[in-house]
């Protein structure tokens, strides 16, 4: 058993199917996923309509129609198999709840078609889990990387679970907080702003730039913000930090590098912090060493105005 801000976490959710499930997708076993659904059930979903940008195994579908009791629940992905999967895990493991599930087809990035918008307009909460690294392989970043890091490396070959980890920073350039890795983020919840601008958001977040400034673009966009879970995590071996050591050196001497700060630790209990330098350091010299950073799980709750709007 696994806690999460003192409390327990349920055990792994039966996700057994026949169907292919991309090494993305998310695992129920996995401390993302189970922090994530830790605030999910703090999210105060029963009898609530809600819509899943990014539905991935359905894992989280499962658990917000079984375990929060949310009266419905609709959902979208960029990966066009994952939806229908997410269908098939629901219909094999809780028949009964299938009918309170609509997968919108895709591929959809984002709420990009009419039906995840007609969705997303009439749910209560949505909820997301985003990538909040640039694609090693962009070619903005790869520009800023070289500028910073006085390196044109990348860490290779991305695998198969590459759009888990990483976003197309140069097609969101146009958002303020794109700088800092939160520009995929950031057009969601302009959208939002559009299409639902009453409903909640529940966002799940990886710290590694600082709670501070995670909170700070959710009040940008006009939510009053809430933490409903926290956890400690190992650093994920597929996903490149190198971002954050460029986000770092760019900051030096600007005025802002307390505004801004990356934050890992090395240890599991956050005792010890390392800066974003100090992390890349540790890894390139052992990929297994121990570095850490944590993720947590937002909750937005929409106001009447917000400054970048």
């Amino acid at each position: 058993m696994h806690l999460v801000n003192d409390r327990p976490v349920r055990a792994p959710l039966d996700v057994d199917t026949d169907e292919p499930v991309p090494s993305y997708a998310f695992d129920p076993t996995d401390p993302w996923t189970q922090t994530f659904q830790a605030g999910l059930e703090r999210a105060g979903l029963r009898g609530r309509r809600v819509y899943e940008v990014g539905v991935g195994s359905g894992a989280n579908v499962l658990f917000m129609l079984r375990d929060c009791a949310a009266s419905r629940v609709a959902g979208s992905d960029l990966d066009r198999r994952l939806p229908e999967l997410a269908r098939a895990l629901l219909s094999r493991t809780a028949p009964e709840l299938a009918d309170r599930f609509r997968p919108v087809h895709g591929p959809v990035s984002l709420l990009d078609v009419h039906e995840a918008v007609t969705e997303a307009a009439a749910a209560d909460v949505v909820v997301a889990c985003l990538p909040q690294v640039p694609d090693p392989f962009d070619p903005l970043y790869a520009r800023f990387r070289t500028a910073q890091l006085k390196t044109a490396a990348h860490p290779g070959d991305p695998g198969d679970d590459h759009v888990a980890h990483y976003y197309p920073w140069t097609a969101f350039n146009d958002r303020p907080f794109n700088s800092i890795g939160m520009g995929l983020i950031e057009a969601l919840l302009t959208r939002l702003k559009t299409v639902a601008p009453q409903a909640e958001v529940v966002l799940n977040l990886g710290c590694r730039i600082g709670k501070a400034t995670l909170v700070q673009v959710l009040r940008s966009y006009g939510y009053r913000t809430e933490e409903l879970a926290s956890r400690i995590v190992r650093q994920h071996a597929g996903t490149d930090i190198s971002f954050f050591v460029a986000l770092e050196t760019a900051m030096r001497g600007t005025g802002y590098e307390q505004d801004v700060r990356c934050e890992f630790y090395a240890d599991p209990e956050g005792r010890t912090q390392l800066s974003a330098r100090q992390a890349r350091a540790l890894l390139d010299t052992d990929p297994a060493a121990p570095v850490y950073h944590e993720i947590c799980v937002l909750r937005g709750h929409p106001q009447a105005t917000g400054g970048l709007l």
